[in-house]
């Protein structure tokens, strides 16, 4: 049997990212001929092959799942932990009688637009980068809860449809970055639960979930590196590392400039929109990218064309906020804000009519992630609430 994610390469198991962070991010090969060639690998090998479980740190290299102030996952800079704004509340009644508590009132968000939304959340960001002083440490907690499915390997010249099934995962990611990012990073992996979420065969056949060993455990390394023996060696500094804060230094901060560079940086990736919001995201929700560049990059995304308001919607931690996504027949891609604080608050995958696994309903949810950066005083010390 074989485990895989889905037909975005960058939706690697997060220790084969940690293997191949540069070749895996930087890859020429468009997504769907990456999927197409894992498949063909699959399929014509003689023994079970394995391919990476889907994940919520899939992209985001070493300092991973990191969520932005930015993500917020790994990657960088800018505090906006915490619980968001209260829901609006009714309207005490006006009555003699004593009241009873009053239900939140859901936000309509049907009239809105996209570009409203992450410009209003632009405009509201007043976040500065983390003022650490020595010792101290810049904290990302990333909670995510993602996809893993295994599938039955199948002939390649075979017209059977696939079999397998999927279960929801929850991981909790803590990194500590000190200010002096060449010195050493502390990264925690904390395995949660498994649960069933689907299957082409009755759930008593579905074999119980296995956590691997790269799914748990401490890990220190200077720079971020916390797999020393991967190849291409991580470097310090390297610009083309979007888990580094050099790779955001020399961007532009002018949004019709970042959209020009969005494009070319998804050149050989097709450039669509899709791929555009994908990437955006990414470095949004990356926990490195400087306060600065966040109020531009998302008025950069407000002019991608096709991205929508969703829905109100819910992280995983409670924060509320306004889910903006766009996708093709596969997959929609989420981006959560709050537009009346200014923060990102996290992500998430809905499957779309055609998903990868057919067992796999549309519309299910398929990762949520929500970020969270505070300051730490210490090396391993988790930031009180």
């Amino acid at each position: 049997m074989t485990e895989r994610g889905d037909h975005d390469p960058d939706r690697e198991l997060d220790e084969a990212l940690a293997s191949l962070h540069l070749e895996a991010r930087m890859s020429d090969r468009s997504l769907d001929d990456a999927r197409e060639r894992l498949m063909a690998e699959a399929s014509s090998a003689s023994a079970p092959a394995s391919f990476p479980t889907r994940s919520p740190f899939r992209r985001r290299g070493l300092v991973v799942g990191v969520a932005a102030a930015a993500v917020a996952i790994v990657g960088g800079a800018v505090a906006f932990g915490g619980s968001g704004k209260a829901p609006e509340q009714q309207p005490a009644a006006q009555s003699a009688q004593p009241t009873t508590s009053q239900q939140p009132v859901k936000r309509d968000v049907s009239l809105l637009s996209a570009a409203q939304v992450l410009n209003d959340t632009a405009d509201k960001i007043t976040a500065k980068d983390l003022d650490l002083k020595p010792g101290q440490y810049r904290f990302i907690e990333v909670k995510a809860t993602y996809a893993s499915s295994t599938i039955n390997g199948v002939p390649q010249d075979s017209t059977d449809p696939e079999t397998g099934y999927t279960y929801l995962v929850d991981s909790t990611n803590q990194t500590w970055i000190p200010q002096d990012v060449t010195q050493d990073w502390l990264e925690k992996r904390i395995p949660g639960k498994a649960e069933y979420l689907a299957s082409s065969m009755p759930k008593s056949e579905v074999p119980a979930y296995e956590f691997s060993d790269v799914q748990s455990g401490e890990r220190r390394g200077a720079c971020g590196d916390f797999f020393p023996k991967a190849k291409p060696k991580k470097v310090c500094g390297d610009t083309t590392d979007f888990g580094q804060p050099a790779f955001y230094e020399a961007l532009p901060r002018d949004p019709d400039q970042l959209v020009t560079w969005l494009t070319d940086y998804t050149a050989q990736r097709g450039s669509a929109p899709t791929t555009m919001f994908h990437f955006g995201v990414q470095f949004l929700t990356s926990g490195v990218m400087p306060a600065d560049l966040r109020g531009p990059f998302l008025r950069a995304m407000a002019k991608i064309d096709g991205v929508k308001v969703v829905e109100e919607a819910t992280t995983s931690d409670g924060r509320k906020g306004i889910a903006l996504g766009i996708g093709d027949e596969r997959e929609r891609r989420d981006l959560i804000v709050d537009p009346d604080n200014g923060e990102i608050i996290g992500e998430r995958a809905v499957a779309a009519d055609k998903p990868d696994s057919s067992w796999i309903k549309p519309g299910t949810v398929t990762s949520s992630v929500s970020l969270t950066i505070k300051i730490a005083d210490a090396i391993g010390v988790v930031p009180a609430n």
